[in-house]
């Protein structure tokens, strides 16, 4: 697996930290983390570990729009020009609106599974929490339901099985919401909403990165 982390600010930060447990996940199950962070974020060097190491899933972790991922200079480091560099891997972009262009740019050049989200990516939060993310109960359901995901894909599941039982999570977590007293609650079931609605794939849906 490779993941590929900004960590600029502070959605970026909560992606970074709540990132952990899936590279845990994949140590756990003696596959290989390759970790691209910092001022390696970019296309070079992304293209020279994959070269080095064949991958089957890269995870992306950070800004975007409908046609590029954004380094930790909010610049962009992938375009659909080079979407390319998917190819033959299943990938998950945990960004905004990714899935649009970049997606299907990405499938059309040979990318086996294109997972993200055709909508903006919103984290709920609390500011009280915002140095110790994996605290704050605003965020939690969101970012779990979204980490379920990679973890799926890491234990073998398909791409449809993967992205089904994040919607599954999602559709448990917005009941308890609703019901819920919690005087922030309202933030987090808003914007489970909205990113359970947005998250979808292009490509293979039965795709694994066992195969």
């Amino acid at each position: 697996m490779m993941i590929i982390r900004a960590n600029h600010d502070i959605q970026t930060h909560y992606l970074y930290v709540y990132s952990e447990e899936i590279i845990k996940e994949a140590q756990d199950r003696n596959q290989k983390v390759i970790k691209i962070e910092g001022d390696s974020i970019t296309e070079r060097i992304i293209r020279s570990r994959i070269k080095s190491n064949i991958q089957k899933f890269i995870f992306f972790n950070g800004h975007g729009n409908n046609s590029s991922l954004f380094n930790n200079e909010k610049e962009p480091f992938i375009e659909v020009s080079t979407s390319d560099v998917f190819k033959d891997t299943i990938t998950f972009t945990r960004a905004c609106d990714c899935l649009k262009e970049l997606g299907k740019s990405a499938i059309q050049k040979g990318c086996k599974s294109f997972i993200g989200y055709n909508k903006k990516f919103w984290i709920a939060r609390h500011h009280k929490y915002e140095c110790t993310p994996l605290n704050d109960e605003v965020a939690k359901p969101i970012l779990e339901c979204s980490n379920i995901v990679p973890i799926e894909l890491i234990k073998g599941k398909t791409v449809i099985e993967a992205v089904n039982k994040s919607h599954e999570k999602s559709a448990d977590y917005i009941l308890k919401l609703i019901h819920s007293k919690e005087p922030l609650a309202i933030a987090s079931l808003q914007a489970l909403i909205a990113n359970d609605s947005a998250l979808d794939f292009e490509g293979d849906s039965s795709a694994n990165i066992n195969l």
